[in-house]
């Protein structure tokens, strides 16, 4: 359940579906051992083979990542108060309002996550927590840049997860609402 005191909302983790991920990553990881031992092994001989190396490298770091989120994580990832917001799976620290220039909605192939640009790079150097900044350097080749909230292991649908950014930023920062429709 998630809750709001005064201006203070508090966003908690969903177990169900940090559960469906580490099963989801499993089975992959699954596929990609059975592609690596030769079971798909046809015409394309030792493409197949190298597909289940690059899976399970993949498929496995990912399972681990879930794995560890489902363990360790925040059973409040996500806070949004009048000085600004805070995810804890993202950055060290809350960042104020002020401090955000842009947020828009992202979307692919059914996916749909709030991108949140900073006014300053020197805010996103010192407020990311190191997987976050692993994963924007290992992006950096194509200029994706800001961070991204997603609702896929939150007890939240992305709809409410907007409408909570949308009902805060149109107070405390509306010049950083772009494309929240």
């Amino acid at each position: 359940m998630n809750a709001t005191i005064r201006d203070h909302t508090v966003i908690k983790r969903s177990v169900p579906k940090l559960i469906g991920l580490v099963a989801i990553g499993a089975a992959f990881v699954a596929i990609s051992v059975w592609m690596l031992n030769g079971g798909a092994v046809d015409s394309r001989g030792e493409v197949t083979v190298y597909v289940g190396w690059i899976g399970t490298v993949f498929f496995g770091l990912c399972l681990l990542f879930a794995i560890h989120r489902l363990i360790f994580g925040h059973r409040k990832p996500v806070e949004l108060s009048t000085q600004g917001f805070w995810d804890k799976r993202a950055l060290a620290q809350e960042v104020p309002w002020s401090a955000v220039s842009r947020v828009s909605v992202w979307s692919h192939r059914g996916t749909s996550m709030l991108r949140v640009q900073f006014t300053d790079d020197a805010i996103l150097r010192n407020q990311l927590t190191p997987i976050v900044k692993v994963t924007k350097w290992l992006n950096t080749p194509s200029s994706i840049d800001g961070i991204y909230v997603a609702s896929t292991d939150l007890d939240i649908s992305f709809s409410e997860l907007r409408m909570l950014f949308q009902k805060y930023l149109s107070e405390y920062n509306p010049t950083a609402i772009d494309d929240m429709k």
